[in-house]
């Protein structure tokens, strides 16, 4: 059996891919569905038999795994970056799926139960494969010539948020710690860019940070508002910056 170290765990803290979907349509066969079915099960009982919640099919990372498999095939290497062929964040950012982490499995062999029995006795596989972070996988399946060529796409999908629902979700957060929170609010949306001039009340504190996680304040945030003595807070979200092909959300919170 041959199979490719799985290298290629791609994480960017405070970081989310933003993409954009390719209609493209992609078909496996019934013995290839039932390998693909085959391996998710495995997966998810490897995950089950350790506390780890299952990670769920989704449709982008599938059509992304069966890309990537359909290459390696052509090309008749296992490898996770085909010549010509973008490399697995750009192959993440072409679809529709808004994600924070990205990881990848490749192999080749008769089975399925061969190739998940290698991935689990293999430690950068098995850490994909276990990474309690992840809750989303694609698996596709090409068989040629007796052997399987298996991709496995994982990711941390997230939800997308609209600008408001990003600022209640924040001030939800702060009014749980005891503030009055203004949410949507003008004033702090102005901060986005450049401090405005001559408004007034001033707030005490500024904070503006990034995030995919809106489930939770940054400490540098908590710390700030534990350092000071504060009755009320606004939030305002920003444009979503993009940096190098990653978007994060941009939230800016005035304390008073």
């Amino acid at each position: 059996m041959r199979f490719k170290n799985s290298v290629l765990l791609l994480t960017a803290l405070f970081l989310v891919l933003r993409c954009t979907a390719r209609a493209q349509n992609f078909i496996m066969n019934e013995s290839e569905q039932r390998a693909a079915a085959e391996l998710l099960q495995a997966t998810n009982e490897d995950r089950s038999t350790r506390g780890l919640q299952p990670v769920r099919e989704d449709p982008m990372l599938m059509k992304a795994a069966w890309e990537h498999a359909q290459r390696m095939v052509e090309s008749g290497t296992l490898t996770h970056r085909v010549a010509g062929e973008p490399d697995l964040v750009v192959r993440i950012q072409q679809t529709g799926l808004h994600c924070s982490t990205a990881a990848e499995n490749v192999a080749e062999a008769p089975t399925a139960g061969q190739i998940n029995d290698e991935w689990m006795h293999s430690p950068p596989h098995r850490a994909n494969l276990l990474d309690p972070r992840l809750n989303a996988v694609g698996i596709a399946i090409v068989r040629k010539r007796g052997e399987l060529y298996a991709v496995e796409d994982f990711a941390r999908a997230l939800v997308s948020l609209t600008r408001p629902q990003q600022e209640n979700q924040v001030a939800s957060l702060l009014a749980s710690l005891g503030l009055r929170v203004r949410p949507g609010d003008a004033l702090a949306a102005s901060y986005c860019d450049a401090s405005p001039r001559g408004t007034r009340p001033l707030p005490k504190l500024i904070m503006r940070y990034s995030t995919v996680d809106l489930s939770r304040l940054p400490q540098r945030v908590q710390q700030g508002i534990a350092a000071g003595t504060y009755r009320s807070a606004a939030v305002g979200a920003c444009h979503e910056a993009n940096q190098n092909g990653f978007t994060a959300y941009q939230i800016v919170v005035l304390l008073y």
